[in-house]
């Protein structure tokens, strides 16, 4: 009975560690550009810019969060946008100060959202709808 506990010891608290720092890292590496609370006040398009390193660069991303629920702000920065992941292709388009695309954001109704990202960025994700909300994407 002891190794066991031992072992699970020995397993555990490493792995712990490695999730813990992992998060801590992908939070710091995550930088909030803007937020876009929808008219109702329900939800909130979060704008934001992970410094991937010296081997991926860039991204920005946009996710979709009920407004008002810090659990859910940190968790979108933590893990990769929900709705839209672009980069620069490879220098195609220019970003700002902080490593972001130029990426509006703009609530047509209580459900309706459009994002306008320039047209040379490199889309690695676009979800056309999440939470009951319908995305519109324009690129310019």
């Amino acid at each position: 009975m002891k190794t066991l506990w031992g072992c699970l010891i020995f397993v555990a608290v490493p792995a712990l560690f490695v999730v813990i720092f992992c998060g801590a890292y992908l939070r710091l590496a995550t930088t909030v550009i803007g937020d876009f609370v929808s008219p109702d006040g329900m939800h909130d398009a979060v704008l934001m810019v992970r410094n991937g390193g010296a081997a991926a660069g860039f991204s920005t991303g946009v996710s979709l969060v009920r407004a008002h629920n810090p659990l859910a702000r940190q968790i979108a920065l933590l893990k990769s946008g929900d709705i839209l992941v672009i980069d620069d292709n490879n220098g195609a388009v220019r970003w700002g100060d902080r490593g972001q695309l130029d990426v509006k954001i703009k609530w047509v109704s209580n459900t309706q959202l459009i994002i306008q990202y320039p047209a040379r960025a490199h889309v690695f994700k676009q979800e056309a709808s999440c939470q009951s909300i319908t995305v519109r994407y324009v690129p310019l």
